[in-house]
Formats: structure tokens, C-alpha cells, sequence
């Protein structure tokens, strides 16, 4: 395989669901097809999975792999806790295999935008979409950016009320972009705050947060660790937000039925001060989204 294009770096830990692996895996595999340029994928396999799916240009890191990088984090001091385990400790070392221009930090429930009509099955004939790759090879090529980031749409219901959380997002992240990167007491506490569900970094801007051991994302953390790394990367740089460019995340268990709008709002308001200081409060924290 020649070089890379994008290289997407994803992270599965006890996903049991075949169903929806598959569902995932096939939407990557044609929306790569469609952009027609190298794209791949480094799926490390955290433990606890049910057989992962593969297509081509696939490397899996093994189970023990990601042991034995845990144990090394420990040993050195990088991480306090033996048993401290977190998203951001496997998409560190997914970077370490990554060869791409643009390196994308993708969770293994999430989908891209194809650009066809497979879309629809997903979100309604108001949002349109483009292939996502396309969007975002285009962004990175005509613009002074170091990093990019999607529009959200739920990928399991069409429900006003689940769109409503998204869309509600989108909003918050344009709006974080505008703000200039500010530091407080060692805490980011402005600056472009993308959701951790899907992000598209330069490889030579990721590498300036990363040394031997780790990678861009602080693997202490496994709450605000994305918005600790995208406003570390506004450091550097532009973080753009590319609205034809679609990502359609998993909700169920984010919000319930019946009272989705309220939920979201519960939530907005629990995450608040790790969204205003991301890193600074929830070392060695998880919540009910962590994986």
C-alpha cells in the first residue's frame, strides 16, 4: 500500500454488538472507496471485544500489545494507577503505527458521510452531505488549518429530540472556534473544544504533543480529553469546522427516550467544568461514557 492519505486511528474496548461493528466497518470501507485515494485504518483491540471486522488497509493491534503499552505507562510514572485504563492510552499508541498525512481520531461506533444516497438511512433529506474524506481532503489542501472537525447527526434515530443534542453541539464547537486559545493555571480553559467522537489532525502538528512514550492525548484523562487536546492543537493553529463533511454518532445510551431534550441539558451541565477545564479536576475519573 502507498502512503496514506488519511490514516483513521480508532480504539474498541467490550464492544460485544456484531451487528453494529459490521454496520460501521462496511460504512468506512465505502467511504474510502469513494474518496479513491489510500486511506488506513489502526484499530486497537483494548480487550473484551467479539471478533473485529476488517477491510483493507486494516491493522489491528493486539489485546496484549495494548497490555504490555499499559503496563510500560505505569512503570515509567506516566500513569499513577496500575489500573487506570482510558480511550486516550489506545489512540496514543494507534498513533505510534500511523503513516498519514491527516490523522483521524475516530470512535468505533461512528460513522462517516458517504456522499450517496446510503446517507439518508441516517439522517434526513435536509442535511446535506458530502463524502467525508473528499470534504476533508479539500479543507486541508486549501486551507491554513492544523486540524478539523465535522457536523454530528445521530447515526441510530431520526428524532427531532436525538437531533436536537447534536445539532446543539455543532453549535457549541463553532462557537469554541472563534475563541482564542487561553491558558489558566496550566488549564485550556478556551479555545476550539471538539467533541472526541471524531477529529481530523496533521500528523506533523499531532507530533509536537507527543514524545516516545505517548501520544497528542494525555492518557490520564478519559473525560475532557478531547477538548484538552483540540484546544492544545489551536496552539498551533486553525482548527476548522467543515459542515458538508457529516459524522452520525451512536445516542442510545446517551439519551433516553421520552426525555431526550432534558437529558441533554443534565449532561451539558454535569461535563461543565471538565469542558471548562478539561484535565484539571478529572484525572483518573470515568464516566458513564468512558469506555
Amino acid at each position: 500500500m502507498s502512503k496514506p492519505v488519511f490514516t483513521i486511528v480508532t480504539t474498541a474496548k467490550n464492544e460485544k454488538d456484531k451487528r453494529i461493528l459490521r454496520e460501521t466497518f462496511e460504512n468506512w470501507e465505502q467511504a474510502t472507496q469513494s474518496f479513491g485515494k489510500p486511506v488506513e485504518f489502526i484499530v486497537v483491540d483494548a480487550g473484551g471485544n467479539t471478533e473485529l471486522p476488517s477491510i483493507d488497509g486494516t491493522r489491528i493491534v493486539s489485546s496484549e500489545e495494548y497490555l504490555q503499552y499499559r503496563r510500560e505507562l505505569y512503570r515509567s510514572r506516566i500513569i499513577k494507577h496500575e489500573w487506570w485504563d482510558s480511550p486516550s492510552i489506545g489512540r496514543n499508541l494507534g498513533f505510534h503505527y500511523a503513516r498519514g498525512w491527516i490523522v483521524v481520531f475516530q470512535d468505533i461506533d461512528t460513522l462517516f458521510s458517504t456522499g450517496t444516497d446510503v446517507d439518508h438511512e441516517y439522517v434526513t433529506e435536509l442535511d446535506k452531505y458530502e463524502n467525508w474524506f473528499k470534504v476533508m481532503y479539500q479543507a486541508f489542501k486549501r486551507k491554513n488549518i492544523v486540524a478539523a472537525t465535522s457536523s454530528l447527526r445521530p447515526r441510530d434515530s431520526k428524532k427531532i429530540s436525538r437531533r436536537f443534542a447534536a445539532m446543539g453541539l455543532n453549535t457549541l464547537t463553532r462557537i469554541s472556534l472563534k475563541l482564542p486559545p487561553i491558558s489558566v493555571q496550566d488549564s485550556m480553559v478556551l479555545g476550539a473544544s471538539v467533541p472526541g467522537c471524531s477529529i481530523a489532525v496533521l500528523r506533523e502538528i499531532a507530533l509536537k504533543l507527543t514524545s516516545d512514550e505517548t501520544g497528542p492525548y494525555d492518557p490520564e484523562l478519559a473525560i475532557g480529553e478531547d477538548y484538552k487536546l483540540s484546544r492544545m492543537l489551536g496552539m498551533f493553529g486553525k482548527v476548522s469546522y467543515e459542515e458538508r463533511a457529516g459524522i452520525f454518532v451512536r445516542t442510545l445510551s446517551r439519551i433516553s427516550s421520552g426525555f431526550d431534550i432534558t437529558k441533554s441539558l443534565f449532561y451539558a451541565l454535569k461535563l461543565a467544568p471538565h469542558y471548562l477545564f478539561p484535565g484539571r479536576y478529572c484525572k483518573y475519573q470515568k464516566h458513564t461514557l468512558s469506555t
